[in-house]
C-alpha cells in the first residue's frame, strides 16, 4: 500500500505545486521567506562562490544563503545541506531568530530520515518542537509562523512512525497537525492527511475509522478541486468495499478512480493496477463474467515492474488465483497462490487469506496432508497476529504517554526556572525556605502526574484488549467459518479447522471476558485459569462487583501468564478473598523462583506493580530461588 507521506512534511507554502511522483520522499519544504519560495531551482554553485569570495557579509545575509544551501543540497547531497543547516543553526542561535533555528534542525532531521536513521531524526525533530514552543515567548513571530512549523513537524514525525510502522503513534502525530489544517482551511493538507490516517485504518483493520477518514478526505479534496487528492481516497474506498465483497458500494468510487488514474497510468501505474484488479474481481463475484475479469487480470499482468508494490502485486496474484479456482483450474490457481505468498518475500497477515484458499485448493487436488498444513498456518498467523498487535499496541501507548511526560517535564522545568529567578530577586533571605516548599510540591505534581500517565496506560491497554479481541472475532473468525462451510464435514482438516476456531475465541474471550461485566471477577478469573491444566482457583468472600474490575483482572491475568510462562512450574495457585472493604490476590507458584534483583526492579514485576498502585494496591513478593513465588496483592476500596 502506498504510504503517502510527503505532502504532511511540507509546509503550506509549497502544497499546491505538488505533482504525483513527489508523494514518496519527505524531503523538501517552502521557506517562510517569500523570496525563497522554489528551493528546486535554487543556484547553490553560484551561493556557494558567493560564500568563498565575499568577506563583507552580514549575518543575516549570511543566513539566507545558509538557509538556501540547505534546502537546494537536500535532494541531492545530504552532507551539505547538513553542514550548512549546522551553520544557520549556529547564526540563528547567536541572534536569537528561533523560526531559523527550529528550520536548522527540521532539515537535519530530514536527512537523518533519508539516511533510515530514524533515531537521529527523532531527536532533531523534537529539538525543533521545543524551539518552536519557545517562539510564542516572544513578539517577534505570530501565530501562523508557530502553526506553520508545528504543522510541518507534526507530519514529519508521523511520517517516521509510519515508516517503522509504529501505525498508532503515526496516527497520533497526523492527528495533531489536523486542527492546524483545519484552523487554515488547507484543503489540500486536509485531504491528504485525512487520507493517509484513512490509509493507517485500512492497514490495522479498522474498517470503520479507515472509512470515516476517507470520507473525511473526499470532502476537503472536492473543496480543493485537486483531480489526484480527490482520487485518492475515491481508490482508498473503492478498493475497501470490494475487498469486503461489497461490490455495489465499490462500483461507484473505483470508476472514479479509474477515470483519473487511467489517464494517468504512466505516473500512478500502482494505483491503476490496483484499480482495475479491484473492478476484475468485481467481474468475476458479482457479474459472473469470467472473460471481462480475464482481461482486466492480463491488463494488469502486464502493467507490473519493479517499482510495483508488493502488496499490489501479490493482491494481484490472489486475484489471478481466484479466476482459475473458477475455472476450476487448481493447479494454475494453485501456482498463483504460491507467487501471492512470495510476492513481499516475507509471511504477513494478509497471507492468512491466501493459505485459505490454498487449503481448498489442496483438497480438491486430494492432497489432504496439504490442505492440513494450510490449515496449521491459518492458525499460527492467527496468533502471530494477536500477539505482535497486542504487544506492539501496548508498546506504541507506552510511547506516546512517554512523549508526554517529557514534555511536561521540559514545561514543569521551566516554570520552575522562572520561579526561581522571581524568588531570587524578591525574596533572597527567604530561599532556602521557599525552594524547599517548592521542591516538596514538585514531588507531589510529579506524582500526581505519573498515577494519571498510568491510568492512560491502563485505559489505553484496555481499550486495545478489547479492539484486538474483536478483531479476531469479526475478521478471523469469519474467514475459519467460511473455510470449515467448504470442507467435507468431519475430515480431519475440518475437525483441526473447528479446533482452531475454538483456539481463536478462547484467545479473543480472555483478552477482556465479557462475563467480567455480567458475572464479576469471579467468574473471569475461574474461566481464564480453567484454560491452564496445571493453575488452580478458590475464593473465598462474597461474590458481587467491585471497584477497578478490569484493571484487577488484567494483574491477575498478567501474574498467571507470566507464571505459566517463565516459572517452570507444575502447579500455580491462585487464590481471592472478597472483604468487607477490600479484596486480596494471591498468586503462587512451586517453580525456579526469581532473585532479589528480579523482584525489585524485573519489568514485569514493576509493570504488574505500577498497575496495583495506581488504583490503591499493595504488593508484597515472597520468593526463594529454586523453591518457588508467592505474590499477595491487597486492592482497598469504598463500600457500596
Amino acid at each position: 500500500m502506498l504510504k503517502m507521506l510527503y505532502l504532511c512534511s511540507m509546509n503550506h507554502a509549497m502544497k499546491q505545486h505538488i505533482i504525483p511522483t513527489l508523494l514518496l520522499l519527505i524531503l523538501m519544504r517552502a521557506s517562510v521567506y517569500a523570496e525563497y519560495s522554489d528551493h528546486r531551482n535554487r543556484h547553490v554553485d553560484s551561493l556557494e562562490n558567493v560564500l568563498s569570495t565575499n568577506c563583507q557579509l552580514t549575518d543575516d545575509e549570511l543566513l539566507k544563503i545558509y538557509k538556501d544551501l540547505m534546502w537546494g543540497y537536500l535532494q541531492t547531497d545530504g552532507k551539505k545541506s547538513t553542514y550548512y543547516a549546522r551553520q544557520a543553526e549556529q547564526t540563528s542561535k547567536k541572534h536569537g531568530y528561533l523560526n531559523s533555528e527550529a528550520d536548522a534542525l527540521r532539515i537535519q532531521g530530514l536527512v537523518a530520515y533519508g539516511g533510515n536513521d530514524y533515531e537521529t531524526a527523532l531527536g532533531y525533530f523534537n529539538e525543533a518542537l521545543a524551539v518552536t514552543e519557545r517562539m510564542r515567548e516572544s513578539d517577534r513571530y505570530n501565530e501562523s509562523d508557530i502553526d506553520d512549523n508545528l504543522s510541518a513537524l507534526y507530519g514529519s514525525i508521523g511520517n517516521l512512525y509510519n515508516m517503522q510502522d509504529r501505525l498508532q503513534l503515526a496516527i497520533t502525530y497526523y492527528q495533531k497537525a489536523l486542527p492546524i489544517f483545519e484552523k487554515y482551511g488547507w484543503s489540500e493538507s486536509l485531504a491528504t492527511l485525512y487520507h493517509n490516517i484513512a490509509e493507517l485504518y485500512f492497514s490495522m483493520g479498522n474498517h470503520a475509522e479507515a472509512e470515516k477518514n476517507y470520507r473525511l478526505s473526499l470532502d476537503a479534496a472536492l473543496k480543493s478541486n485537486d483531480f489526484l487528492l480527490i482520487a485518492l481516497p475515491n481508490k482508498g474506498l473503492g478498493l475497501m468495499y470490494s475487498n469486503g465483497g461489497n461490490f455495489e458500494k465499490a462500483e461507484l468510487y473505483l470508476n472514479t478512480a479509474y477515470a483519473y488514474y487511467s489517464a494517468h497510468k504512466d505516473l500512478e501505474n500502482e494505483a491503476y493496477v490496483e484499480v482495475i484488479n479491484a473492478l476484475g474481481r468485481r467481474e468475476l463475484h458479482k457479474l459472473k463474467n469470467i472473460a471481462r475479469a480475464e482481461k482486466y487480470k492480463q491488463e494488469a499482468l502486464s502493467r507490473i515492474n519493479d517499482d510495483t508494490g508488493a502488496e499490489a502485486v501479490a493482491a494481484l496474484y490472489n486475484f489471478c488465483c481466484e479466476i482459475e479456482m473458477e475455472k476450476k483450474q487448481w493447479q494454475k490457481a494453485l501456482e498463483y497462490a504460491r507467487m501471492a505468498v512470495d510476492a513481499d518475500g516475507e509471511e504477513t497477515f494478509d497471507d492468512i487469506g491466501t493459505y485459505v484458499w490454498m487449503t481448498q485448493i489442496y483438497t480438491e487436488l486430494g492432497e489432504k496432508q496439504k490442505a492440513k498444513e494450510q490449515v496449521v498456518r491459518i492458525y499460527n498467523g492467527m496468533e502471530q497476529f494477536a500477539t505482535m498487535h497486542y504487544q506492539s499496541g501496548i508498546s506504541e501507548l507506552e510511547v506516546a504517554y512517554g512523549t508526554e511526560k517529557k514534555q511536561a517535564a521540559i514545561e514543569q522545568l521551566e516554570r520552575e526556572r522562572q520561579w526561581m529567578l522571581v524568588i531570587a530577586l524578591l525574596v533572597v533571605v527567604m530561599l532556602a525556605a521557599l525552594l524547599i516548599v517548592f521542591i516538596l510540591l514538585w514531588r507531589i505534581q510529579q506524582q500526581r502526574r505519573r498515577q494519571d500517565v498510568i491510568q492512560a496506560q491502563l485505559s489505553g491497554e484496555i481499550a486495545e484488549r478489547v479492539r484486538i479481541s474483536r478483531d479476531l472475532h469479526d475478521r478471523l473468525g469469519g474467514i475459519l467459518t467460511a473455510l470449515k462451510l467448504k470442507l467435507t464435514p468431519h475430515s480431519e482438516t475440518a475437525d483441526l479447522t473447528e479446533e482452531a476456531i475454538q483456539e481463536m475465541r478462547n484467545v479473543a474471550h480472555h483478552l477482556l471476558p465479557n462475563s467480567l461485566k455480567r458475572n464479576g471477577l469471579k467468574t473471569a478469573i475461574s474461566d481464564y485459569c480453567a484454560t491452564f491444566r496445571n493453575v488452580h482457583f478458590s475464593y473465598t468472600g462474597e461474590e458481587r462487583h467491585i471497584q477497578n474490575e478490569e484493571v484487577i483482572y488484567c494483574v491477575v491475568y498478567e501474574l498467571v501468564n507470566n507464571a505459566v510462562k517463565s516459572s517452570g512450574a507444575q502447579r500455580i495457585d491462585v487464590h481471592i478473598v472478597s472483604g468487607e472493604d477490600y479484596i486480596a490476590v494471591n498468586v503462587s507458584d512451586n517453580g525456579m523462583g526469581m532473585s532479589a534483583d528480579e523482584t525489585a526492579s524485573g519489568s514485569g514485576i514493576n509493570n504488574v506493580r505500577e498497575r496495583a498502585e495506581s488504583i490503591g494496591g499493595k504488593m508484597y513478593i515472597n520468593s526463594v530461588s529454586g523453591k518457588g513465588t508467592e505474590i499477595n496483592i491487597e486492592f482497598s476500596y469504598d463500600k457500596d
